[in-house]
């Protein structure tokens, strides 16, 4: 217990998160925010005709996730098994909701995990970025989940980055070049959210409130070894793996507030981009999502008190003003709105197909005829100049 949150007791365990009920609820919260901003409970589109039969969700928490996904492929008639894997046991009930459910409680540094070879169609990997900060153990990690995903069968990737930017005023990319690009762009526009592209512009965060967690943020996770922003490696990591193709991805900015730009508030002295970039005005289901975003973030610099705080070198009444005032700021003062936003990423990756071994046609035995009329050959005479016919060549050498 940590200023009264449940902390892993586990010493060794460089998780800085809480595993109470007001931390289960943000996990809730940001699952159900990356669904909608994504269209679903499954980026990559190869399980929209034919649903994967047996689903690993890997860190399940309270495996709304998979609870959320059983729901997708039970309306359309499909009947799915989920498995979940977790340090905490606290989705070990989910089969009185009616799912075929099974919950195996393990420590995912302890390799390898408790599945049967080639035994998932899909693995879900989700928001596991702090699981830990060694790359051997990541490595191990996705050697386990290729090797309990069968060949054919997709492993999907959602996280975010930890920091937060500021989004700056741009025109989005046009959606022309595939079918899903357009269904991706048209998914933006009707969430309020942005595609990320490497042309996306971005610049440190302006809220005077973020910059300090950012700061803070970066020596605590600098100090366990953590990324601040694991979505800017997660394609390479992906691409680096010989057993994986057809590597895919989106990327989402979703800010945190009504942005000025959008509505054109940028002073009359703006110019290019800012000036060209298209107006918004928010529905109010778009501005329900990103105070949605928002107070994710919140919560979050809430569950990361203790490591924060301690960064910041305040005292505990110096932190409770401090909070007290960046709540006021964010969630009243609309303190986002020079488009300070959260980052978010899906990445899916196929498992290649096992090579079908070649046969070698089944040779029979020669025929009497044939041994006869080997014995008569006549052999060729020996080559009276050997090696002559690759003089010219030697010679060019």
């Amino acid at each position: 217990m940590r200023l009264g949150r449940r902390y892993l007791s586990d010493s060794q365990s460089l998780y800085p998160l809480p595993v109470d009920l007001p931390e289960l609820n943000r996990q809730v919260l940001r699952t159900m925010l990356l669904v909608n901003v994504f269209g679903g409970p499954l980026c990559s589109p190869m399980w929209r005709n034919k649903p994967p039969k047996k689903v690993l969700e890997v860190g399940c928490g309270n495996a709304y996730w998979s609870a959320l996904c059983h729901k997708h492929f039970a309306r359309q008639g499909h009947s799915v098994s989920f498995t979940g894997i977790d340090i905490a046991p606290v989705a070990s009930q989910m089969k009185a909701s009616g799912m075929k459910w099974r919950f195996v409680q393990h420590d995912l540094r302890k390799v390898p995990i408790p599945f049967k070879d080639e035994e998932f169609d899909l693995i879900m990997v989700k928001d596991l970025s702090l699981i830990s900060s060694a790359l051997d153990l990541t490595a191990n990690l996705m050697e386990e989940y290729f090797r309990c995903l069968r060949p054919g069968g997709q492993m999907e990737v959602w996280d975010g980055d930890h920091t937060i930017r500021m989004l700056l005023a741009h025109t989005p990319p046009n959606a022309q070049d595939s079918d899903s690009e357009e269904e991706d762009q048209a998914q933006a526009d009707g969430t309020g959210t942005y595609i990320m592209t490497v042309q996306t512009p971005f610049k440190p965060a302006q809220n005077q409130y973020l910059t300090d967690y950012n700061t803070w943020l970066t020596k605590v996770f600098h100090s366990k070894g953590f990324s601040v922003m694991p979505c800017t490696s997660m394609a390479s990591l992906l691409l680096q793996e010989p057993e994986l193709t057809d590597i895919q991805s989106r990327r989402i900015a979703i800010p945190l507030g009504e942005v000025r730009w959008e509505r054109g508030d940028v002073g009359s002295s703006a110019k290019g981009k800012e000036a060209e970039a298209p107006k918004r005005i928010l529905t109010a289901g778009q501005a329900a999502l990103r105070h949605t975003a928002l107070l994710t973030v919140v919560q979050y610099i809430e569950s990361l008190e203790p490591f924060l705080r301690e960064a910041s070198g305040k005292s505990q009444d110096e932190w409770d003003r401090w909070y007290g005032d960046m709540m006021d700021d964010l969630l009243t003062k609309n303190g986002t709105s020079w488009g300070e936003c959260l980052e978010v990423g899906a990445w899916w990756a196929t498992k290649k197909a096992k090579p079908i071994p070649k046969t070698k046609p089944k040779s029979e035995p020669p025929s009497e005829k044939s041994v006869r009329s080997a014995k008569k050959a006549i052999p060729y005479p020996p080559d009276p100049h050997p090696g002559n016919e690759w003089k010219p060549q030697m010679d060019l050498l």
